[in-house]
C-alpha cells in the first residue's frame, strides 16, 4: 500500500511539469507559411522555371489570400507566359495589399519586371514606367539590389550603356541578391565596348 501512495504522489507531483513540456511543431508546418513558399517560388523564377514557381505562389495564397509578394509572384509568372494584362492587374492587387515598407519595393520591383518583359505591348513609354517605379523602390530601400539590377536590365535594352553600368556596379558593392548576374552584365556591356572600338 505505501509503494502504491509512493508511485501515485510522484505521478501527482510531475503532471505540473508536464504542462511546461513545449508543443512539438511538426516540421511541415514550419515550413508551411506565405513566406516560405514565396521565398521558394522565386528561387524557381530565377533558375528559369514557370509552374513549379506558380504553385508555391498558389500556395502561399491559400494560406493568406491578402498576401503581396504572392500577387506579385503570380503576376511575374503570368508575364513570364506572355500574359501581360493579367500579370498587370495581380500587380495591382499586390499594390493593394501590400502591408509594408518591404512589400512596397517588392511590388515596385514586380512591376518594373513586367514592363521589362513587356516593353512596349504593354506602354509606349516603358522605360518611363520602368524609372518611376525604380525611383519608388529606392526611395523606400536605397540599398535594394533588385530595384537597381532592373533598372540596368531596361537602360541595357534601350542601348544606354553608361547608365546600365552604373546601375550593375551599384548592385555588385551592394554585394546581395543578384550581384553575380550584375556583374555577368556588366562584363557583357564591357565586352560590347570593346568589340565597338575595334
Amino acid at each position: 500500500m505505501k509503494k502504491m501512495l509512493r508511485i501515485f504522489c510522484i505521478v501527482l507531483a510531475l503532471i505540473p511539469l508536464a504542462s511546461c513540456i513545449p508543443e512539438i511543431v511538426p516540421p511541415e508546418a514550419l515550413l508551411d507559411t506565405p513566406s516560405r513558399h514565396v521565398k521558394n517560388g522565386m528561387k524557381f523564377l530565377r533558375a528559369g522555371k514557370i509552374e513549379a514557381p506558380y504553385l508555391e505562389f498558389q500556395r502561399a495564397l491559400e494560406l493568406d489570400d491578402e498576401y503581396a509578394p504572392a500577387y506579385v509572384g503570380v503576376g511575374l509568372v503570368q508575364g513570364l507566359k506572355g500574359d501581360y494584362t493579367t500579370a498587370m492587374e495581380k500587380m495591382a492587387v499586390a499594390d493593394l495589399y501590400s502591408r509594408d515598407r518591404l512589400e512596397s519595393v517588392l511590388v515596385h520591383v514586380g512591376y518594373m519586371r513586367v514592363y521589362l518583359m513587356a516593353r512596349e505591348q504593354i506602354s509606349e513609354n516603358w522605360l518611363q514606367k520602368i524609372e518611376e517605379r525604380y525611383h519608388k523602390a529606392v526611395l523606400l530601400a536605397p540599398e535594394s539590389p533588385d530595384a537597381y539590377f532592373f533598372m540596368g536590365l531596361a537602360f541595357k535594352m534601350n542601348f544606354m550603356f553608361d547608365k546600365a553600368s552604373d546601375m550593375f556596379m551599384k548592385v555588385v558593392e551592394i554585394d546581395k541578391d543578384y550581384s553575380a548576374e550584375a556583374a555577368e552584365e556588366f562584363g557583357i556591356i564591357q565586352n560590347f565596348r570593346l568589340d565597338s572600338s575595334s
